[in-house]
């Protein structure tokens, strides 16, 4: 798995990866970070935006986003060692290029989604 891009919206904050799976799949996930949105920085959704035509948004605490979670915490266990995760969150990002960014991008996010309050 890798992480292929990783955006950051002008709306308040919305933040999308693209990873991908070994079979090539591509998948977007996302965290809604709209500053007008009752559910910002804790709704996961699947898309290009939060509020795009295709998107699918995951019920908070839903069998779907748990299974975004598995899926991150997968590509996290397969590509990220100990001390790898360290070394990039301890990184400043400006000084990061490449996959380096991605991945610590990546792991910012999902920390972002593991601390989000889910009441």
């Amino acid at each position: 798995m890798k992480i292929l891009n990783y955006a950051l919206a002008l709306d308040g904050g919305t933040q999308i990866i693209t990873l991908e799976n070994k079979d090539g799949e591509q998948i977007n996930i996302g965290l809604d970070g709209r500053m007008e949105s009752p559910l910002s920085g804790r709704q996961l959704f699947i898309g290009n935006s939060p509020d795009g035509p295709e998107t699918i948004l995951l019920e908070i605490g839903g069998a779907e986003e748990l299974e975004v979670i598995a899926l991150l915490e997968s590509w996290l266990d397969q590509t990220q060692g100990f001390l790898r995760r360290e070394a990039l969150m301890e990184s400043d990002p400006d000084s990061l290029k490449g996959q380096d960014i991605l991945d610590r991008m990546g792991l910012q996010l999902l920390s972002e989604i593991k601390r989000r309050d889910v009441s």
